[in-house]
């Protein structure tokens, strides 16, 4: 009679934690999903209300600022939720407040320096108006500053705060007043948007911060700061390089087609990657999910609880992927048409564009895996090979094929990569992230994880 009762408890605990799980899951799915749709009707209203060269000329800026704000970083937003967890679990606070303090103290100073470098070289070198280039420093800045905090929030309160903030309300905002102005019929012009972003920002980076010293743990807001600098330094070089080659992966195309093809051609493009980017929703959500709940897991060496989300999230990925592709196959042109009735003509970029986008998604969340498994260093070398095998497509197709040459450059890369990178996440951490998990056996044990900080 005992037994069965001990039984029936431990299956309704169980029970009760996948569905915590399950929940977890869906609730991170929902806000990435949120805030792709708000980035969208962002988008597509500023491309409204822009002609098509200021459109490509808004693209081509918005995407230096995502680079900038990031190579700005230098990698503190990875290094963060990895040392927050490692000294969790080790129980030195002292090393978390001070590692706290060192991207910090980072983040506040570098994002400035580096917006005024850029803005310098647009004033003078490009000719661009003074008016412009102090408000997409601005803008870098604010980007910079909500990233940290998001990634602070997301390790030592919740994915809703952290993604809530930075991916859904801002853009919101940002919405709402942008449909007041079409209303009103007032023109907007482009240093406008950008401090408008940056204001939506600075709101939501100020709830982040205000929840965050309510709920970061006591001893470490008690502890004095411990400091590691020359590793944290070591340690810091390896998720910076890995996150500047993706961002550079991700938003350098649009740069490239602006000054090889046109402005108008690049708000083109970036249309069509903003759109195909609807299959990095979910990859988003789970890079958020692994980066909170996998460190912790694997360096507690956890493998049951460990396989137990790495098949929920394939479960979750492939379930996205098939009904991202079946939509967008069926209504490319009415997606497209909702930017201005002159995108429509680029249905096959998107659709290529789409196709390398959803292969990469099926990969599942490798690159994060195996940043915070301690294989930082050897995760940019994979990267930098991969933008140069881009580059090189981009140097074949572009002047053979135009616009659909780069999307056809950008697939093709893009696939290679999702291979490579789940090959070796096989190969040097036993785990596999992607939805082929679904059709593996589980490792019953994991190698020895070895923390890349003390």
């Amino acid at each position: 009679m005992i037994l069965s009762a001990i039984n029936k408890a431990r299956r309704l605990l169980g029970s009760l934690v996948d569905r915590h799980l399950n929940q977890g899951v869906v609730l991170t799915i929902f806000l990435q999903f949120g805030g792709a749709v708000v980035s969208f009707a962002m988008y597509s209203l500023a491309a409204r209300i822009l002609s098509p060269t200021d459109f490509g000329r808004l693209a081509m800026w918005l995407s230096v600022c995502q680079m900038g704000s990031v190579a700005a970083m230098l990698g503190q937003e990875m290094f963060i939720l990895r040392s927050l967890n490692e000294y969790a679990v080790a129980k030195q606070p002292d090393l978390a407040k001070g590692s706290l303090l060192f991207s910090i103290g980072i983040v506040a100073t570098m994002p400035l320096l580096l917006a005024i470098l850029i803005g310098t070289v647009g004033v003078v070198l490009l000719g661009e108006a003074p008016r412009l280039m102090v408000a997409t420093g601005v803008f870098l800045v604010a980007c910079s500053s909500i990233s940290l905090s998001s990634h602070i929030g997301r390790s030592t309160i919740s994915v809703m705060l952290a993604e809530g903030m930075r991916d859904f309300f801002w853009r919101s905002l940002v919405v709402a007043v942008m449909i007041a102005l079409i209303v009103q019929e007032t023109i907007i012009e482009i240093n406008q948007f950008f401090l408008l972003c940056s204001a939506g920002v600075a709101l939501a980076l100020g709830i982040q911060i205000t929840a965050i010293l309510r709920r970061l743990p006591s001893d470490v807001l008690r502890a004095r700061p411990r400091w590691h600098v020359h590793l944290w330094i070591r340690a810091s070089s390896g998720f910076w390089a890995s996150s500047l080659l993706e961002t550079v992966n991700q938003f350098f195309d649009v740069v490239i087609v602006y000054w090889f093809l046109d402005p108008v051609s690049a708000g083109a493009y970036f249309v069509a990657t903003r759109v195909a980017n609807m299959f990095a929703v979910p990859l988003g959500a789970l890079h958020n999910i692994s980066t909170r709940r996998i460190p912790a897991l694997y360096f507690a060496g956890k493998t049951d609880e460990l396989n137990k989300m790495l098949k929920l999230m394939a479960e979750m990925m492939l379930l996205c992927v098939m009904m991202g592709l079946a939509l967008l196959l069926l209504g490319a042109d009415k997606v497209l048409a909702l930017f201005g009735p002159h995108f429509v003509a680029q249905k096959s970029t998107l659709i290529t564009l789409a196709l390398g986008t959803a292969f990469y998604a099926a990969g599942g969340p490798a690159p994060s895996v195996l940043q915070i498994a301690g294989q930082e260093h050897r995760y940019p070398w994979i990267v930098a090979s991969n933008i140069m095998l881009r580059f090189i497509g981009f140097a074949v197709f572009i002047p053979l094929f135009g616009l659909w040459g780069a999307a056809l450059a950008a697939s093709t890369s893009l696939a290679i990569v999702t291979i490579v990178l789940n090959v070796l996440c096989r190969r040097w951490l036993g785990l596999d992230p992607s939805v082929l998990f679904l059709f593996r056996k589980p490792p019953a044990t994991l190698p020895d994880a070895t923390p890349g900080t003390p």
